[in-house]
Parts: C-alpha cells; structure tokens; sequence
C-alpha cells in the first residue's frame, strides 16, 4: 500500500518548517524502519559538512537515506528532519539550510534497509554522489546522499527495491502537494 500523507508548503527559506507540517507528521508511525528525506535545493551552494570539508552542492534533489530504530522510531526522527535546526548533528544537519525537505518516502519494515535504498538510489539514471561518505561514516557504503536534477518517481524506485528485495514491505510517501489517494501496489 502506498499512501500519500500532505504537508502545507514550506515557509520561506529552507530552513523554516511550519508548526502544521509537524503536527501532519503524526501520520508517521512511531515503529522502526527507514526513511529516505527528499530535499530540494534550489541554488548551488557550498557547504561544509562536518569532518567532510566544503563541497560545492549543485541545485537539484537530494535523496537522504537513514534508518529510525531508536525510541519514537520513524516518527521522531522525521520530526527532527522537518524541525528548524537548532545545532548540527548529523552531516544531513548541514545541507538542511540550503535545501528543503520536500518529502519522506518510508517504511516500517522491521529490519534495516537503507543500505539496499541507497544503493539503488545511487544506481538509478542521472543518479550523482557529490558529497562522498555522506551519512555513511559508520558503514561501508560509498554515501548516503544522491543528487538528481529532477526527482525519481517511488513507483520506479518501489519497482527497483522489489527487484532486488521481494519481500520488501510497503513503502509509504509523505510528501508535499496534493493529497493522493492511497493505491495498492506490488510492495
């Protein structure tokens, strides 16, 4: 099942969350599982990112992929993501004020699975890797951050991961814009 929870547009400038979008995140469940944040940077930008250094961050979409297994789960890590920064604490911490988290693509899938997410997010066409070890510092993958110029649909992305992990369980969007009505898929 896929389903489609909205959130009122971002206030202005990327950092800034409205206290509704907060409040919409209730529809995330508090359970583990993993989450990819879609942001939208709408300039290039330098940044620096922790012991990463300056990299140049060209416009576009990122896709950050995390895990929530920690109390409060999905949901309270997503509320983190979608509050105003107070201090930085993960590296996703320092491109948040020059991006806008758009949407959350998740799911409550009981064992981890962002490593598989961001491989194929990384294999996915025009996929690009600008920041190298990007939330991957306590892993082997290459990076946890994707840069697209324009953002892949989850139909596409759901077809990939069901490709390579059958039993996969349902992948849920929480996203900006108009809401859809929940649709039965193959996940």
């Amino acid at each position: 099942m896929i389903g489609h929870f909205p959130f009122p547009p971002l206030a202005k400038g990327a950092g800034g969350i409205l206290k509704s979008t907060l409040s919409e995140a209730h529809a995330i469940p508090a359970l583990g599982g993993t989450y990819a944040l879609w942001l939208s940077c709408p300039r290039s930008a330098d940044i620096r990112i922790g012991a990463l250094g300056a990299h140049a961050i060209p416009r576009g979409w990122y896709a950050y992929v995390g895990s929530a297994f920690g109390p409060g789960g999905l949901r309270a890590r997503c509320r983190h993501h979608l509050r105003p920064l107070r201090r930085r604490h993960w590296h996703i911490d320092h491109l948040r004020p020059a991006a806008a988290v758009r949407a959350i693509w998740f799911t409550s899938d009981p064992v981890p699975r962002e490593h598989l997410w961001a491989a194929v997010l990384r294999k996915m066409k025009n996929a690009a890797m600008p920041v190298p070890g990007f939330g991957s510092s306590d892993c082997g993958c290459p990076t946890h951050l994707v840069h697209f110029s324009t953002r892949p649909s989850l139909p596409i992305f759901q077809r990939e991961i069901l490709g390579r992990m059958p039993g996969h369980a349902a992948i849920t969007a929480f996203s900006a814009g108009t809401p859809r009505q929940p649709r039965r898929n193959a996940l």
